[in-house]
């Protein structure tokens, strides 16, 4: 549905000062997304075409998303989230709600390549120094090239102090062994940023990031592992070890110990993100449930004409608003004090923030299941952008510290907290 036909027209209103960038949205999406979603129909629409042999995903896809992230990062939209001083549209998370919600409001095709997530321009990019800027730094805010996020082990999720990776001084380098799992882009990425444990028992100073090319040190100490199909099947996560991987000093983010702190703020950016996202994609299953239950004829009627089928779209629509509403109070209240990759950050808004994530989350899950619901035999069919979006829906709940990890937080910020050796400042939240 276009922006005048859409029955949120009234309530999506961005600031006019964003008029430009939703431009470069439409227009990225009419000329570098859609021709090559139609190109690529037969690899979108059936699980089949969509992974290669080995499982993992296909060749003609990765370099389709890779495409669009150059034009995005062209068009300056790619990085709009970053800071002026890295070449970023330096948008603050208010206004950054409005362009990803018009990004993922296109459903779940080839589209959200038009915007940095985990593989791309992520806010670590703020601890980089002066000699990483040219070989790291722009090509991953330009989109030219894409990274991975080493943090979680089979044996370490939410509790970052049960990581077993562990990085060792050794004259003037590091020796990094050890191994990650669950890596989202773990076999096409260009760089790794790795945290590891490098000073144990130092509390929040015993972890540090680690940057490097990964096509210069593949079976260089660095290799990749099998591929994990998750519940969506995206051929795009797996696991990386480090064996006895030998990296100079210069591969450092930030400083040795400074790690902890650039991972929280890490985790903070990818719960703010679920804002604009979920919002978007909420919106793209109304839609679609609305021409559905207008057009679909039971016994004479539009299936719109049950009453039922209006309650549950009606209820879409409240988590809608609702989610999306906590989202740019939460938005503001960030933006505020600004920039909102400041560290540290108060307990009010890191509470804020979790309840940001899980009021996403949660709602978003509920419209997907309606949404699947409402479209019947056609919605359990996997290859349908209703079932996939589902199947997202469900997995969002684990990644980023899970919904339960935010509430616990949430409830230590209120004063809850009992056992110190398992505080907040330890959990991925």
């Amino acid at each position: 549905m276009s922006d005048q036909t859409s029955p949120f027209s009234n309530e999506l209103r961005p600031p006019s000062h964003l008029a430009d960038i939703l431009a470069s949205v439409e227009r990225l999406y009419r000329d570098e997304v859609a021709p090559r979603e139609a190109a690529l129909r037969h690899r979108l629409s059936d699980e089949r075409e969509y992974l290669d042999r080995d499982g993992k995903l296909h060749p003609e896809l990765i370099q389709a998303r890779r495409e669009i992230m150059r034009a995005a990062g062209d068009a300056g939209v790619y990085s709009a989230h970053l800071p002026e001083t890295l070449d970023g549209g330096g948008l603050g998370r208010e206004d950054m709600i409005c362009v990803e919600e018009k990004v993922y409001g296109y459903g779940c095709g080839l589209n959200p390549a038009l915007l940095s997530w985990s593989e791309g321009a992520t806010p670590r990019l703020l601890y980089c120094h002066d000699h990483q800027r040219e070989q790291f730094v722009e090509p991953l805010v330009k989109g030219r090239k894409t990274s991975l996020h080493g943090v979680t082990e089979s044996g370490a999720g939410s509790n970052l102090f049960d990581m077993q990776t562990r990085g060792v001084r050794k004259g003037g380098d590091w020796v990094l062994s050890g191994a990650k799992a669950y890596i989202t882009n773990a076999f096409d990425a260009d760089v790794a940023q790795v945290l590891a444990i490098t000073e144990p028992g130092a509390g929040r100073r015993s972890f540090t990031y680690f940057m490097f090319d990964t096509r210069e040190y593949l079976n260089k100490g660095y290799r990749t592992g099998r591929v994990y199909q998750t519940m969506f099947g995206d051929g795009y996560t797996g696991e990386i070890f480090f064996d006895d991987m030998v990296l100079p000093e210069s591969a450092i983010i930030g400083e040795p110990g400074q790690g902890f702190d650039i991972a929280v703020m890490s985790f903070n950016y990818t719960r703010m993100r679920r804002a604009g996202m979920c919002a978007g994609w909420s919106q793209y299953l109304i839609e679609q449930c609305l021409d559905r239950v207008q057009n679909r004829q039971i016994a004479g009627q539009p299936l719109g004409a049950n009453q039922g089928i209006q309650w549950m779209i009606a209820d879409m629509y409240i988590d809608w608003l609702q989610a999306r509403s906590l989202s740019l109070e939460v938005a503001r209240a960030i933006d505020t004090p600004g920039p909102w990759y400041a560290l540290p950050r108060p307990k009010d808004e890191i509470r804020k923030i979790c309840a940001l994530k899980v009021s996403n989350d949660e709602s978003f899950y509920r419209v997907a299941d309606r949404a699947l619901q409402i479209h019947g035999g056609l919605g359990v069919m996997r290859d349908t952008q209703i079932n996939k979006l589902f199947q997202i829906a469900r997995n969002l709940r684990i990644p980023g510290g899970t919904d339960e990890v935010q509430r616990t937080t949430i409830a230590e910020t209120l004063g809850l907290r009992f056992d110190q050796s398992k505080s907040v400042a330890t959990r991925k939240a």
